[in-house]
C-alpha cells in the first residue's frame, strides 16, 4: 500500500510538471502570436492614416501610385511619368473625391526610378524614415492602387534582402502593376522606400530625401520631356529593346544618340559595350567599359565584363588584372576565383596560381562543388591524378548524382592504373543512368580488357550496342580486340571488317585488323591494312610502327627500318 501511495504521488508530480511545461510553452507561443498580431494591428492603424497621403495617378499614358513627401510634392516612379503623352495628369485619393492637378516635375533620378512631382494645392505628407536603420526581417507594408481594380490596398510583408551597394531592398509583400510608386512603410508608419517593380523591387527613401533638397524649380511635363537627360533615356530605352531583339547595330545607333545627349550615364556605356561585344567589336567594347569604370570605379561587374572581353582578345594578362581588381572590391565571392581569375591563369599555363585561386574559392564556400571540380581538372592537367581524384571524390560527396564527376574520376584512376576503382565508378554511372551510359560501357569494357577480363569486356560492348546502336562502331572495335586477346582471331577479323563497313574513313579498324592478321601470320594482309590506315591518317604513328614489325617479319629489314624511324619521328613512344 505504501509503495502504491508513493507511486501515485510521483505520478501526480510528473503530471503537474508536464502541465506547467505545456502551459509555459503555450504562453510563449501566445506571446509570440500576440506580438505579431499587435504589430499587424499597429501597421493597419498607421496604414489607415496613409490613405490621406497616398494617391492614384492617372492621365494620358500615366497610371500608378504616388504619395505626398511635402505639402505640394508627390513622389512616384520615373517610369510612371515617362509614359506621359499629352494632357493633364491628376492625383486622387482612393476614399475621397479630393483631386490635385499635377503641374510638373521638380526632380528625378532615373537610376533609382524616382520622380518628384509638383501639384496644385496641398496634401498631407508622410514621414520619411532612414534606410541606414533598415534590418532584414523588419515588418513592412506596401500601400497603393494595384491593377486591375486600381483600388487602395495594403499589403504586408518583411524585408528579405538589402543590397549593400545602393541600399535597394527586396520584401515578401505581394505587389502588382499599379503599385509602381507605392510607399513602403515600416512599423512606425515611416516611408523607408518606394516600390518600382522588378528585383530587388524597392529604392531607398534616402534617395527621395536627396532629390527633395534640390527640388527648387518646376518644369512642365512637356518641357521636362524635351530635356537632354530624359531624351537620352528614351534613346537608351529604345536601344535596349533592340539589343534584346539582337539588333545590335540599331542598338548601338540608339546608344550613340543617348551618350551624345547625356555623356555621363555609365549604364548607357555598359549596354553599348555589350552590343559591341555581341557584334564582334571587342576592342570597342573594352573602350566603353573603360568609360564605365571612369564614371563608376567601384562597379565590380564591369571589371568582370572588361576582363572577359580582354580574354577574348587574347589579352589574358590584362584580364587577370581586371579579375584581380574585381576580387579586391568583392573578396568574398568564390566565383570570382574559380570562374574568372583561376580560369585565366590556366590560359597562361599558371597552373599553380590557378590552383591557389580554386583553393581560395573552396575556403570561401566549401559546400560548392564548382571549386573542387575546377581544381581537379587543373591537377589532372599537371599529372596530379591522386589530387584530382580526391577533389572529384569531394564533388561526388556534395553532389552524389553528378555523372560527369564519376566519369572524370574514373579516367584519373585509369591513369594511375587503378582499374578496379575505375570499374566501380563506371558501375555507379550505369546505376544512375542505365539508359544513357554508353561512355560508361566503353570505359568499363576497355578497363576490363586492361585487367584481362575479356569475356566481361565483350558483355559490356554488346550491352553498349544494345542500348545505343549509334555507338555500334566503338562496340564492335572493342569486341574485336577482346576476341583477339582471347585468341578468337577469325571472329576478331569479322568484327573489324564490320567496323570498316560502318566507318570506312576511320583508320583505327584497319590498324586493329592488321594486328590480328599478324597474329594469324598473314603479314602481307596486315601490311595492306596498315597501308590503308596510313593513307587515311598520314600521321598515324602506331600504323607505321606496326607496318614496320610486319615487314620485319617478312625479312624486309630496310623497309621496316624506314617505318620505325617515321613512327619515332611522329611519336617517340609509339606502340601498337
Amino acid at each position: 500500500m505504501k509503495h502504491s501511495t508513493e507511486f501515485l504521488f510521483c505520478f501526480l508530480v510528473l503530471g503537474l510538471f508536464l502541465s506547467l511545461s505545456c502551459a509555459q510553452e503555450t504562453a510563449e507561443k501566445q506571446t509570440e502570436d500576440d506580438l505579431i498580431s499587435e504589430r499587424g494591428r499597429e501597421m493597419n492603424l498607421k496604414a489607415d492614416k496613409v490613405k490621406e497621403s497616398t494617391v492614384h495617378l492617372s492621365g494620358f499614358g500615366v497610371g500608378g501610385t504616388g504619395f505626398f513627401v511635402a505639402p505640394d510634392k508627390i513622389a512616384t516612379n520615373f517610369h510612371v511619368i515617362e509614359k506621359y503623352t499629352t494632357g493633364p495628369i491628376t492625383a486622387k485619393l482612393g476614399h475621397k473625391e479630393t483631386i490635385w492637378p499635377v503641374e510638373g516635375v521638380v526632380a528625378f533620378d532615373i537610376e533609382y526610378d524616382i520622380a518628384i512631382l509638383k501639384v496644385k494645392g496641398k496634401g498631407i505628407s508622410l514621414p520619411l524614415g532612414d534606410n541606414d536603420t533598415l534590418q532584414i526581417g523588419e515588418f513592412i507594408s506596401v500601400v497603393g492602387f494595384p491593377a486591375p481594380e486600381n483600388r487602395y490596398k495594403v499589403t504586408k510583408g518583411v524585408v528579405e534582402k538589402i543590397r549593400n551597394s545602393d541600399k535597394r531592398f527586396q520584401t515578401t509583400a505581394e505587389v502588382y502593376p499599379g503599385n509602381s510608386g507605392s510607399p513602403v512603410l515600416n512599423s512606425k508608419g515611416e516611408v523607408i522606400g518606394i516600390h518600382y517593380g522588378h528585383n530587388p523591387g524597392n529604392s531607398p527613401v534616402n534617395a527621395i530625401k536627396t532629390l527633395l533638397t534640390g527640388a527648387t524649380s518646376t518644369e512642365s511635363l512637356e518641357q521636362w520631356q524635351k530635356g537632354k537627360v530624359v531624351r537620352a533615356y528614351f534613346y537608351f530605352k529604345d536601344g535596349r529593346k533592340k539589343f534584346y531583339n539582337r539588333n545590335y547595330k540599331g542598338a548601338i545607333d540608339d546608344f550613340n544618340q543617348a551618350i551624345e545627349l547625356n555623356p555621363d550615364n555609365a549604364e548607357t556605356y555598359r549596354h553599348r559595350a555589350q552590343a559591341k561585344a555581341e557584334s564582334g567589336d571587342l576592342k570597342g567594347a573594352v573602350e566603353d567599359y573603360n568609360q564605365v569604370i571612369k564614371l563608376n570605379p567601384n562597379d565590380t561587374e564591369i571589371y568582370a565584363y572588361r576582363g572577359r572581353a580582354k580574354a577574348d582578345l587574347g589579352d589574358h594578362a590584362g584580364a587577370i588584372e581586371d579579375f584581380t581588381q574585381m576580387i579586391k572590391l568583392k573578396p568574398n565571392d568564390p566565383s570570382r576565383y574559380y570562374k574568372s581569375r583561376g580560369a585565366e591563369k590556366e590560359s597562361l599555363d599558371d597552373h599553380i596560381g590557378a590552383i591557389e585561386d580554386y583553393t581560395q574559392a573552396i575556403k570561401l564556400k566549401p559546400d560548392d562543388p564548382s571549386g573542387y571540380n575546377s581544381r581537379a581538372w587543373t591537377k589532372k592537367h599537371i599529372g596530379d591524378y591522386k589530387g584530382a581524384i580526391d577533389d572529384w571524390t569531394q564533388v561526388i560527396k556534395l553532389t552524389p548524382d553528378d555523372v560527369n564527376a564519376y566519369y572524370t574520376r574514373a579516367d584519373a584512376k585509369i591513369s594511375l592504373g587503378d582499374y578496379a576503382g575505375a570499374i566501380e565508378d563506371c558501375d555507379h554511372i550505369i546505376k544512375l543512368k542505365p539508359d544513357d551510359a554508353v561512355q560508361a560501357y566503353i570505359r568499363r569494357g576497355d578497363t576490363k580488357q586492361n585487367l584481362g577480363d575479356y569475356v566481361g569486356a565483350i558483355e559490356d560492348y554488346n550491352q553498349l550496342m544494345e542500348i545505343d546502336p549509334g555507338f555500334a562502331y566503338y562496340g564492335i572495335i572493342g569486341r574485336g580486340r577482346a576476341k583477339s586477346n582471347l585468341g578468337e582471331h577469325v571472329g576478331a577479323i569479322e568484327d573489324f571488317t564490320h567496323a570498316i563497313k560502318l566507318r570506312p574513313e576511320q583508320a583505327t579498324a584497319y590498324n586493329a585488323r592488321g594486328l590480328t592478321k599478324v597474329a594469324l601470320e598473314d603479314y602481307a594482309g596486315a601490311i595492306a591494312d596498315y597501308n590503308k590506315a596510313i593513307e587515311l591518317a598520314p600521321k598515324y604513328a602506331k600504323a607505321y610502327h606496326n607496318r614496320g614489325k610486319a615487314k620485319e617479319a617478312l625479312g624486309q629489314l630496310e623497309a621496316a627500318k624506314i617505318d620505325f624511324e617515321k613512327a619515332k619521328e611522329l611519336d617517340p613512344d609509339a606502340k601498337n
